[in-house]
């Protein structure tokens, strides 16, 4: 799959490449971060679920518009699109472990009972 670039200059080749920073716990949502750790723009996208019967279950995940804007100017809007949707559905699907997500929040709901 052809690589997509975030402005900072650092190219990414796959989905695996993005750091995923489980930290808007209350408001069930992961950050999509820059490989970069000195990347200015940082945050490139979000993935947000919600908790059905006790399950973490996927609502919707999502690009930034700079992040968008800036590749599809440089592989058309087109190709853009279909590299980052496919990024984002592999993140969702393969790399997020949706089980340890559904812990992570039950242990949240214990501490604020105790």
């Amino acid at each position: 799959m052809p690589e997509v670039q975030c402005p900072c200059g650092r190219k990414i080749k796959s989905a695996k490449e993005y750091k995923l920073l489980f930290l808007k716990k209350e408001m069930s949502e992961i950050d999509i971060l820059c490989p970069n750790d000195r990347c200015y723009l940082r945050e490139l996208g979000f993935i947000k679920f919600e908790i059905k019967n006790g399950k973490a279950v996927f609502k919707e995940a999502s690009f930034y518009p700079p992040f968008v804007t800036w590749n599809s100017s440089q592989l058309g809007r087109e190709e853009a699109h279909r590299i980052l949707k496919g990024h984002l559905k592999e993140i969702v699907t393969k790399i997020i472990d949706w089980d340890n997500i559904t812990e992570e929040i039950k242990g949240i709901k214990m501490e604020k009972t105790t």
